[in-house]
């Protein structure tokens, strides 16, 4: 290290701000499971791919929603990618810059966002749902066109309610692409009530999802279900940047 008795002011002044605005912006590490759309058309979640039941229904929490850039490394046709680098601000925020390639390998845009489950098997159940695939950036897009619209008419409540499913399109190399469907049923607010307005979905009104008999593992479709107590919605830090490596789930 250098030998400086004094630091310059300037310096302390530029360090003590960068130091407080880290710790105002930074996200560490939290426990919420990453939730997955499959190959097979399947929402899942955590280490064990715990299925999502059919028909539940998710809440937003619009301060959780994050956008930036990620780096996937291919493994070649033996291995899963790779997570090589990733940087991830708050949506209040302006995008970062995309980062350089590391190698041949280029960052690509990023969004993210936390739900929770409000009705059915998985009533109370808090996910991560990271999303950088084609198919789910157009699914994300018009998910914010929707919430932009109900922030001029209803900025009461913000947080949309959402019912996923999924379809599949044919990609010219890559053959059947699956990608996701976010259908807004209803909003709620940042205590989790939900609105009765009505100009809202009625949320107990909904078709239920059907299907055919599945496997004893696989949750039943949700029916109909009156909307059940919600806790309130906990606000987040507003950036996050993170570098190293991990497997790619099977995901989109």
């Amino acid at each position: 290290m250098n030998d400086i008795t004094n630091l310059p002011a300037d310096f302390v002044t530029r360090l003590m701000s960068g130091i407080a605005q880290a710790r105002a912006s930074t996200i560490l590490p939290g426990g919420k499971p990453y939730f997955r759309l499959l190959k097979t058309k399947k929402y899942v979640w955590g280490q064990s791919n715990d299925e999502m039941q059919e028909g539940s229904r998710w809440v937003v929490n619009i301060m959780s929603m994050a956008h930036g850039w990620s780096c996937w490394v291919d493994g070649g046709p033996k291995k899963a990618n790779d997570l090589a680098g990733e940087v991830l601000v708050s949506m209040t925020l302006p995008r970062p810059d995309q980062p350089e390639p590391i190698g041949e390998f280029e960052f690509k845009e990023l969004y993210s966002m936390e739900m929770k489950c409000l009705d059915g098997d998985d009533a109370g159940t808090e996910v991560l749902y990271r999303i950088n695939s084609t198919g789910g950036k157009r699914a994300i897009l018009a998910l914010m066109d929707e919430i932009y619209g109900q922030l001029a008419r209803r900025p009461a409540y913000p947080c949309p309610v959402l019912v996923l499913t999924s379809d599949t399109y044919q990609h010219k190399k890559h053959g059947p692409v699956v990608y996701p469907i976010f259908t807004v049923v209803g909003w709620a607010n940042m205590n989790g009530e939900l609105d009765q307005g009505a100009d809202t979905p009625a949320l107990a009104d909904r078709t239920p999802t059907t299907g055919p008999t599945r496997p004893a593992r696989t949750k039943a479709p949700l029916g109909a279900a009156p909307a059940p107590a919600v806790e309130p919605v906990q606000p987040v830090p507003t950036a996050q940047t993170h570098v190293g490596q991990r497997r790619r789930p099977s995901a989109a």
